[in-house]
Order: structure tokens, then sequence, then C-alpha cells
């Protein structure tokens, strides 16, 4: 999922036809459904998402099989397109999600597959929550995920090489396995296919991110009028764990909802 800068959405934009099949064994459908009663046990409503950093728009396809009108943002024109032609009834916008223009109010707004963690300074992050707090329709709910600090010192520690067909993926992890809380972590992932007289083709994409401490993430919520309801960690089959455990669940998901009230639209 795109975030921001000129070089992530380079890095993006190149890596954008691989996209799906890099994320092939993620099963979306199962966690927009776990999502979603989550989302309705803390109150959610409507049936108006707005997804943020959607990249080619598997995150928001189990919302709009279940009827949502979608909305959907991403920095790279090229995850875009690929999102635009996947859900056509979706309405997709150009958006970095430090800076989000008024997209309107949505009941539900998500932001997943630690698309936040891209975010390298709590001024980013707040700006981030900011968006999503104007975002809201009142008794709207706010749904996403972060990397937990085990995600850093595991898949951003190692080595791993996977294949989709012709293509195959050489992930290079320059974590460490005692990454401090808070750390930034680097993962280099270079996507090889074969092209003409024998060649192959090779794209790179590297991911840098940062860990977000709990404590942190609910102050920053706080200052944008955000409260976080909830803190659970993602098991291996999407289902959600309380508490969520940073040195067991390898993802976290937070819920919010506003500390005021807002004028409807």
């Amino acid at each position: 999922m795109t975030v921001a800068g000129s070089e992530t959405s380079a890095a993006y934009d190149a890596f954008a036809p691989y996209y799906d099949a890099f994320t092939s064994e993620s099963d979306y459908d199962a966690w927009g459904r776990e999502t979603l009663a989550h989302a309705r046990l803390h109150g959610l409503r409507g049936e108006r998402l707005l997804d943020l950093a959607c990249g080619t728009g598997l995150s928001f396809m189990p919302f709009l099989a279940r009827g949502f009108s979608v909305t959907a943002c991403d920095f790279s024109t090229a995850m875009l397109a690929e999102a635009a032609r996947r859900a056509p009834a979706a309405r997709v916008v150009h958006a970095d999600i430090r800076a989000l223009p008024d997209l309107g109010r949505f009941d539900l707004v998500t932001c997943f597959d630690d698309a936040l963690n891209y975010l390298l300074s709590e001024d980013e992050l707040e700006a981030a929550f900011e968006g999503m707090e104007r975002s809201l329709a009142p008794g709207g709910v706010a749904i996403f995920d972060l990397n937990s600090l085990l995600a850093y010192r595991t898949t951003f520690a190692v080595d791993s090489v996977s294949e989709d067909g012709d293509v195959v993926f050489a992930w290079r992890g320059r974590s460490s396995p005692d990454a401090p809380p808070g750390c930034e972590a680097v993962a280099e992932l270079d996507v090889f296919e074969p092209a003409h007289a024998g060649l192959w083709s090779r794209a790179r994409v590297t991911h840098r991110q940062r860990h977000f401490e709990r404590d942190r993430v609910e102050a920053l919520l706080a200052r944008t009028g955000l409260e976080c309801v909830s803190v659970h960690g993602v098991l291996a089959d999407c289902s959600l764990a309380e508490p969520a455990d940073e040195a067991v669940h390898p993802k976290v998901v937070y819920t919010a909802r506003h500390t005021r009230g807002g004028d409807d639209e």
C-alpha cells in the first residue's frame, strides 16, 4: 500500500503489476469479514467506506461485495489504475494521506496492510489521524493496522524467496532480531520476471517503515479528536485477539471513534 513520497510512489508504480501476485496468500475476504463484524460491534451502522492507501483495491473489495459505497485513495497512480480496473463501481482518488482532501463523511474509515508504518515521524502519523477524524461521520468508526515490534524482529530481519508462476520475489530484511521499540526498519524486495532472449527483468521496492508504540499511537489519536476504543492482535486466520501482544502478534489493529461531535453531511 502506497502512502507518500516521490521515491515511494515511483517504486510502487513499478511494483503495481506484481502486487496482487506478491500478496496472493492473503485472505482479503476473511479479513474484510472479520473487520466488518468488529466494526459493527463498535457501533458501525452505515455503509459509506473510505479506504486509505488502498493499493490495487484488494483491501476494499470485501466491503464493496457487501454493499458498501466505496471511496478509496492511494499515492501511486499505477496502483490506483489497478484498483479502478478491478472495481469500476468504486470512487478512486489520488491523494496523500498526510494531507487528505475533503472527500466527504464516511461511516467507516480503514487503512490496512501496515500502510501507516511507512510514515516515519509522529507528525506524519498525526496528520493521517487528522484526516481520518475529518472524514468520519458522527458515530463513524476508524480501523487501521500497524506492524508490531515482532514483525520488525522477524519478517524485516530475514531473507526469503518466493515464486508465483514465472515471477520470483526476493526479500532481503535489513532489520535486527533485537530491534528496539520505535525503530526504523528497511527491507528490499526484488521482483524478477523472464524477459526476452533468456534474460530477466528486475524491479526493486524498498520498504522503509517505523514501529509506533501503542502509548504514542493512542496519544496521537487523542490529540486529533479520536478515542482508541480497542486494540487487538491479528491471528493467522484473520481473527482478532485481545489483548494485543507485540511479542506474539505480528500485526496490531486499532479501532477509534470521535471524542467530540461533528456535523453530518
